[in-house]
Protein backbone atom coordinates (compact mmCIF):
# COMPACT_ATOMS: atom_id res chain seq x y z
CA UNK A 1 0.00 0.00 0.00
CA UNK A 2 1.66 3.56 -0.84
CA UNK A 3 0.72 6.06 1.43
CA UNK A 4 1.35 9.73 0.86
CA UNK A 5 0.30 13.27 1.86
CA UNK A 6 0.08 16.85 1.28
CA UNK A 7 0.05 20.05 2.95
CA UNK A 8 -0.85 23.93 2.78
CA UNK A 9 2.49 24.73 4.94
CA UNK A 10 0.52 27.90 6.27
CA UNK A 11 -2.11 26.64 7.37
CA UNK A 12 -2.64 25.89 11.57
CA UNK A 13 -3.49 23.05 12.45
CA UNK A 14 -3.10 23.75 15.97
CA UNK A 15 -6.60 25.44 15.94
CA UNK A 16 -8.23 22.72 14.68
CA UNK A 17 -10.24 21.25 17.36
CA UNK A 18 -13.66 19.80 15.49
CA UNK A 19 -15.06 18.56 12.42
CA UNK A 20 -17.61 17.80 10.38
CA UNK A 21 -18.26 16.10 7.20
CA UNK A 22 -18.67 17.61 3.46
CA UNK A 23 -21.08 15.95 1.24
CA UNK A 24 -19.86 13.21 -1.17
CA UNK A 25 -19.46 14.67 -4.59
CA UNK A 26 -21.73 14.29 -7.49
CA UNK A 27 -19.95 11.99 -10.60
CA UNK A 28 -18.82 13.51 -13.95
CA UNK A 29 -18.68 11.01 -16.59
CA UNK A 30 -14.94 10.64 -17.77
CA UNK A 31 -14.24 10.23 -13.93
CA UNK A 32 -12.71 6.95 -12.78
CA UNK A 33 -15.03 4.57 -11.54
CA UNK A 34 -15.88 6.09 -8.39
CA UNK A 35 -17.48 4.44 -5.48
CA UNK A 36 -20.00 6.33 -3.21
CA UNK A 37 -22.17 3.41 -2.37
CA UNK A 38 -24.11 3.31 0.78
CA UNK A 39 -22.08 0.76 2.65
CA UNK A 40 -18.36 2.52 1.43
CA UNK A 41 -19.98 5.94 2.87
CA UNK A 42 -20.90 4.23 6.22
CA UNK A 43 -17.50 2.12 6.54
CA UNK A 44 -15.58 5.03 5.52
CA UNK A 45 -16.98 7.92 7.75
CA UNK A 46 -17.12 5.60 10.68
CA UNK A 47 -13.55 4.03 10.27
CA UNK A 48 -12.30 7.94 9.73
CA UNK A 49 -14.17 9.18 13.14
CA UNK A 50 -12.64 6.60 14.90
CA UNK A 51 -8.94 7.71 13.71
CA UNK A 52 -10.17 11.38 14.48
CA UNK A 53 -11.74 10.86 17.87
CA UNK A 54 -8.14 8.86 18.66
CA UNK A 55 -6.26 11.76 17.70
CA UNK A 56 -8.35 14.54 20.16
CA UNK A 57 -10.86 15.75 17.56
CA UNK A 58 -14.62 16.14 18.13
CA UNK A 59 -17.50 15.80 15.30
CA UNK A 60 -19.40 19.17 15.55
CA UNK A 61 -21.94 19.99 12.95
CA UNK A 62 -22.70 23.42 14.05
CA UNK A 63 -19.55 25.12 14.03
CA UNK A 64 -16.74 22.57 13.01
CA UNK A 65 -12.81 24.16 12.28
CA UNK A 66 -12.56 21.89 9.61
CA UNK A 67 -14.37 19.48 6.88
CA UNK A 68 -13.15 15.97 5.86
CA UNK A 69 -14.01 14.95 2.30
CA UNK A 70 -13.69 11.54 1.03
CA UNK A 71 -13.06 10.21 -2.56
CA UNK A 72 -13.07 6.49 -3.66
CA UNK A 73 -11.26 5.71 -7.33
CA UNK A 74 -10.90 2.02 -8.80
CA UNK A 75 -8.88 2.12 -12.26
CA UNK A 76 -8.19 -0.78 -14.39
CA UNK A 77 -4.65 -0.86 -14.56
CA UNK A 78 -2.10 -3.21 -17.15
CA UNK A 79 1.33 -4.98 -15.80
CA UNK A 80 4.05 -5.65 -18.43
CA UNK A 81 7.17 -7.67 -17.02
CA UNK A 82 9.59 -8.51 -19.33
CA UNK A 83 11.59 -11.80 -18.64
CA UNK A 84 15.05 -12.64 -20.52
CA UNK A 85 15.11 -16.17 -21.55
CA UNK A 86 18.80 -16.31 -20.58
CA UNK A 87 18.22 -15.58 -16.60
CA UNK A 88 20.40 -12.63 -16.35
CA UNK A 89 23.64 -14.11 -18.61
CA UNK A 90 24.50 -11.81 -21.47
CA UNK A 91 25.39 -12.72 -25.01
CA UNK A 92 27.97 -15.36 -25.69
CA UNK A 93 26.22 -18.17 -23.88
CA UNK A 94 25.09 -18.82 -27.79
CA UNK A 95 22.79 -21.13 -29.53
CA UNK A 96 24.45 -24.84 -27.51
CA UNK A 97 23.10 -22.90 -24.35
CA UNK A 98 19.65 -22.63 -25.38
CA UNK A 99 18.14 -24.19 -28.47
CA UNK A 100 15.40 -21.47 -29.51
CA UNK A 101 18.07 -18.34 -28.95
CA UNK A 102 17.50 -16.40 -32.37
CA UNK A 103 20.16 -14.08 -33.45
CA UNK A 104 23.94 -16.01 -32.79
CA UNK A 105 23.10 -15.73 -28.89
CA UNK A 106 21.16 -12.56 -28.59
CA UNK A 107 18.97 -12.61 -25.34
CA UNK A 108 15.55 -12.77 -26.02
CA UNK A 109 12.47 -12.13 -23.83
CA UNK A 110 9.01 -13.10 -23.10
CA UNK A 111 6.36 -10.10 -21.79
CA UNK A 112 4.38 -11.31 -19.36
CA UNK A 113 1.00 -8.87 -19.16
CA UNK A 114 -1.64 -9.12 -16.25
CA UNK A 115 -4.50 -7.04 -15.77
CA UNK A 116 -5.60 -5.61 -12.37
CA UNK A 117 -7.44 -3.25 -10.61
CA UNK A 118 -5.82 -0.35 -8.54
CA UNK A 119 -7.61 1.52 -6.05
CA UNK A 120 -7.27 4.53 -4.50
CA UNK A 121 -8.76 6.21 -1.12
CA UNK A 122 -8.35 10.06 -0.50
CA UNK A 123 -9.10 12.41 2.35
CA UNK A 124 -9.63 15.64 2.00
CA UNK A 125 -9.42 18.58 5.44
CA UNK A 126 -11.24 21.92 4.29
CA UNK A 127 -10.74 25.04 6.24
CA UNK A 128 -14.65 25.17 7.11
CA UNK A 129 -15.06 29.04 7.11
CA UNK A 130 -13.30 29.36 3.69
CA UNK A 131 -13.24 26.09 2.23
CA UNK A 132 -9.53 25.77 1.55
CA UNK A 133 -7.92 22.76 1.15
CA UNK A 134 -5.11 22.52 3.79
CA UNK A 135 -4.01 18.76 4.08
CA UNK A 136 -4.55 15.92 1.31
CA UNK A 137 -3.88 12.07 2.42
CA UNK A 138 -3.60 8.99 -0.17
CA UNK A 139 -3.64 4.90 0.29
CA UNK A 140 -3.05 3.29 -2.93
CA UNK A 141 -3.36 -0.27 -3.61
CA UNK A 142 -4.35 -3.11 -5.94
CA UNK A 143 -8.37 -3.75 -5.63
CA UNK A 144 -9.25 -7.81 -4.51
CA UNK A 145 -12.79 -7.92 -5.33
CA UNK A 146 -13.24 -11.20 -4.27
CA UNK A 147 -12.29 -10.40 -0.46
CA UNK A 148 -14.78 -10.79 1.97
CA UNK A 149 -16.16 -8.31 3.66
CA UNK A 150 -14.43 -8.60 6.91
CA UNK A 151 -11.18 -8.80 4.67
CA UNK A 152 -12.61 -5.43 2.70
CA UNK A 153 -13.03 -3.81 6.15
CA UNK A 154 -9.25 -4.92 7.30
CA UNK A 155 -7.87 -3.36 4.15
CA UNK A 156 -9.91 -0.12 4.01
CA UNK A 157 -9.55 0.34 8.41
CA UNK A 158 -5.74 0.01 7.52
CA UNK A 159 -6.02 2.79 4.38
CA UNK A 160 -7.35 4.87 6.79
CA UNK A 161 -4.77 4.35 10.07
CA UNK A 162 -1.92 4.59 7.44
CA UNK A 163 -3.20 8.33 6.04
CA UNK A 164 -4.72 9.88 8.74
CA UNK A 165 -1.01 8.82 10.76
CA UNK A 166 0.17 11.78 8.97
CA UNK A 167 -2.19 14.17 9.39
CA UNK A 168 -1.90 16.65 11.10
CA UNK A 169 1.43 17.29 9.88
CA UNK A 170 4.45 17.99 11.96
CA UNK A 171 5.18 21.26 13.10
CA UNK A 172 7.77 23.24 11.37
Amino acid sequence: MQVSSDYNIDADFTALHSYDWLPSPEIKSGDPEIHYGSLTEARVKRLVEEQLERKGYVRDAGQPDFLVAYHVAVEDKVSVTYINELYGYGPGWGAGYRHNIRHYGYPGTEAVVSEYQQGTLLLDVVKADNKQLIWRGTATDEVYPELGQEAREKRLREAVQKILAQFPPPAE
